[in-house]
């Protein structure tokens, strides 16, 4: 693995979302982790928590992109589009549509680009599930997210660049 690669797989981004006490954490590209301050997860609710979700997300996809963007400009790498099929790349790839589901189905989290966000959480989840356990199922559906994301995005590049 080259140096690049490493420094990619070092990032983190840790956030919280707006208005609320959670958190989330974003390391080796694909690891989640979320968080909620004390007495947090008693008082939300399904709607309120799948809109911090979601603002989880763009803030974790923004932070990484940040520390993306600074790891290549210390490259000689050039990811800017230099023309028409390059831009075309650039335009499908922010189409992408990519999808994580909890194993049990309580968590989905949908993305279109990893620029727009949602997530969905079954009605009843967060009374029936403990705070771990609803967090393990955010967890796992955020990896799962971005492993679609990925595996899409590398077809799209053999696809483009073969």
């Amino acid at each position: 693995m080259g140096e690049l690669a490493r420094q990619l797989d070092r990032i983190r981004v840790r956030v919280n979302a707006p208005g609320t006490d959670i958190e989330a954490e974003l390391r080796n590209r694909t690891e989640f982790t979320l968080s909620f301050g004390e007495s947090v997860y008693e008082f939300i609710d399904e709607r309120a928590l799948e809109r911090a979700l979601a603002s989880l997300a763009r803030l974790l996809h923004a932070g990484w992109q940040r520390q993306y963007q600074e790891a290549i400009s210390n490259t000689a790498l050039n990811i800017d589009p230099e023309d028409q099929h390059d831009l075309d790349f650039r335009d499908e790839s922010r189409a992408v549509e990519s999808r994580g589901e909890s194993s049990d189905g309580r968590v989905t989290l949908h993305a279109v680009g990893m620029d727009e966000f949602t997530a969905r959480i079954e009605p009843g989840s967060l009374r029936e599930l403990r705070e771990t356990e609803f967090a393990a199922r955010a967890s796992e559906a955020a990896t799962r997210l971005l492993e679609d994301y990925q595996k899409q995005m590398d077809e799209l590049k053999l696809r483009y660049y073969g």
